[in-house]
């Protein structure tokens, strides 16, 4: 069976005076050579013509002209120019040059582009026929040249079949329909695109395609893309602590309710002055309130928190008195001496003087403490308004993981990270699903996945995002799950390949958060980027802590900037605190996390500055404190 004849038309000012790198082609093209000797492939391709042109209507009808009027391919996909520039000229080439059009090809490119984000309403893409050659545009970007293609791929050799009426081919596809016994045509595409990746090594991209970013902007990228009004639920306040509250909280009582005494003494009138007085009885804490008439020389007993009779202008404590007689039991006072001249309202806590009935107590968006547990329950709180947690699940990735507590086999290590994020997820209020390993398989992979995104908002794993021939995760988010990587490398020491994506998945947007494998990497990139992410999600705008460290040690600066865990001591006669390093920074030392309270921000390595040594300052990222 011949296989199938693709040329690849760039269209790119940029790339056709070289000030850019041409990518969609190469990856077309490394796609379609693959296919021929892939088992079960989609279809058998080979590219037979390729070329970059400007984007220029005339040039670009000369090559679709050329390569269909010549046979010199069975397919042409243009890439680029399909947008809304002045410059975006390619439908308009195109639809000048096809004698049918094929608008079933643009429909199910546009509905796959437009799970993936809104603004694919965009595209003017043209699809039809010219002789016997089928033209296809597809978008400009790497990204969303394969989104597409991958989409329609599995309908080209169909359309191929029926141009060059190749009847028997075609009977034999109806058939298979009408048998049902085809795939999905989204799965097999995107699982066939999968393997090609995976599987050719050789064609692997040795760089990353995803430019480096700062963890500031990362940071930013990572909160900006949470939309949308955050749900809320209403629980009781003996569940609140840790949580979010989404309204403003008003009390449901005066604190005090009544006349409270601030000190335990007697309740006297002020006007009487110093001198004796008789004991008229004694108000305890916790009872009612009731009306007991002070007349001059008379006092009453009084405790902490107890009522003031209504008469009684102020409050003397026992220490400022004297006993004058006694009951012959010796168990009353008769009388007593007030020893200090007494001022109206002394010690005594007026009606709503710390909180007024009706009054704001706590904002929205406040962070439920032990003090706002204690100020809910004292205005009479039972329930309260707060946003959801989101649901997150965590999922390990790689064949080298073992569970703890099997006998640790050849060439395997013991799988920390799942339980060291879970641990720092609970420490900072929320709870995680364990989603438990994924070893590298794409269909398990992708199993895994689709079952945890069943469940989640935010799904983390760990692993698997980096240049290695088994890293397979950044390929499946973005061909299998549709799933747009908002970043993929950012510049700093450890973490660099973490990764950022969400998707569409049974209607709701999901969030993925790829970290490195290695502990040290997987723990420091959840402080700086999982904790920003959820806490965003539950409406908590509380910041890190930054402080400024003195060093004790010197450090070799990288040419990233560094991360590096420390314990940070506080000395009465030092004005900053003190950073003392937890030793060898290496990222698969979880040792080095040991009893660490801070991150020391190193900044990356320049010509004048690549040591930082024992007195210098820098800044300390808190860590560990709740």
């Amino acid at each position: 069976m011949a296989p199938i004849r693709f040329a690849i038309l760039t269209v790119s000012d940029t790339c056709a005076s070289g000030e850019k790198i041409d990518e969609s082609g190469p990856e077309l093209r490394a796609f379609i050579s693959s296919t021929e000797s892939a088992e079960n492939a989609i279809f058998q391709g080979e590219v037979s013509c390729k070329a970059i042109v400007k984007d220029d209507e005339t040039s670009i009808m000369e090559y679709l002209i050329n390569w269909s009027d010549h046979n010199k391919a069975d397919v042409i996909l243009t890439t680029g120019g399909t947008g809304f520039s002045d410059k975006d000229v390619t439908p308009e080439a195109t639809k000048k040059v096809i004698e049918k059009e094929a608008p079933g090809l643009s429909v199910a490119m546009l509905e796959a582009s437009l799970k993936v984000t809104p603004l694919a309403v965009l595209s003017r893409a043209i699809c039809g026929i010219r002789k016997k050659t089928l033209i296809i545009n597809l978008p400009g970007s790497r990204k969303a040249a394969m989104e597409c293609f991958t989409v329609i791929a599995p309908a080209i050799p169909h359309a191929v079949d029926l141009i060059l009426d190749n009847k028997d081919k075609i009977k034999d596809t109806h058939n298979a329909v009408q048998r049902n016994v085809t795939c999905c045509l989204h799965d097999v595409s995107c699982m066939k695109l999968l393997e090609t990746n995976i599987d050719n090594v050789a064609i692997r991209l040795r760089e990353s395609p995803f430019p480096m970013i700062s963890v500031e902007e990362a940071v930013r990228i990572i909160r900006t893309s949470v939309e949308g009004k955050r749900s809320m639920e209403t629980i009781e306040v003996k569940d609140a602590y840790g949580r979010i509250i989404s309204d403003d909280v008003y009390s449901n009582c005066d604190l005090p309710p009544f006349r409270a005494s601030i000190k335990d003494g007697y309740a006297v009138l002020a006007s009487d002055g110093k001198g004796k007085r008789k004991v008229l009885r004694n108000v305890i804490a916790g009872t009612a309130p009731t009306f007991i008439p002070i007349k001059r020389g008379t006092c009453v007993r009084v405790n902490t928190g107890a009522p003031v009779p209504d008469e009684a202008t102020a409050v003397v404590q026992v220490e400022d008195t004297k006993l004058v007689s006694k009951s012959v039991d010796n168990k009353e006072e008769i009388e007593i001496e007030i020893l200090t001249e007494p001022k109206e309202g002394q010690d005594i806590r007026p009606i709503g003087s710390d909180i007024k009935n009706g009054s704001l107590v706590l904002n929205s968006y406040t962070n439920i403490g032990p003090a706002e547990m204690g100020l809910l329950v004292a205005c009479g709180c039972r329930i309260v308004t707060v946003t959801k947690h989101p649901i997150i699940g965590i999922l390990s990735t790689g064949d080298e993981l073992q569970e703890a507590g099997e006998p640790l086999r050849s060439g395997q290590i013991y799988d920390s990270n799942r339980v060291t994020l879970i641990t720092l997820l609970k420490q900072n209020g929320f709870n995680a699903l364990d989603f438990g390993i994924a070893v590298d398989n794409t269909e398990k992979m992708i199993d895994k996945i689709k079952k945890a995104l069943e469940e989640v908002d935010v799904l983390v794993t760990t692993g698997s995002v980096s240049m290695g021939e088994r890293d397979l995760l950044k390929p499946i988010l973005e061909i299998y799950f549709k799933a747009t990587i908002h970043f993929g490398r950012v510049n700093m020491k450890p973490g660099k390949p973490t990764t950022f994506a969400t998707c569409t998945f049974l209607g709701k947007k999901k969030y993925f958060l790829c970290l490195p494998g290695n502990p040290v990497s997987a723990t420091v990139t959840a402080h700086l980027f999982l904790l920003p992410l959820v806490n965003e999600m539950r409406d908590d705008l509380s910041e890190p802590v930054i402080v400024h460290a003195t060093l004790t040690s010197s450090y070799n600066l990288d040419a990233r900037p560094e991360y590096a865990r420390a314990i940070l001591k506080w000395y009465n006669k030092e004005a900053l605190p003190v950073a003392y390093s937890t030793g060898n920074q290496i990222s698969s030392k979880l040792l080095s996390c040991k009893n660490a309270n801070a991150f020391l921000i190193l900044p990356g390595r320049t010509v004048e500055k690549q040591v930082l040594n024992k007195g210098d300052v820098v800044p300390a990222m808190l860590i560990g404190f709740k």
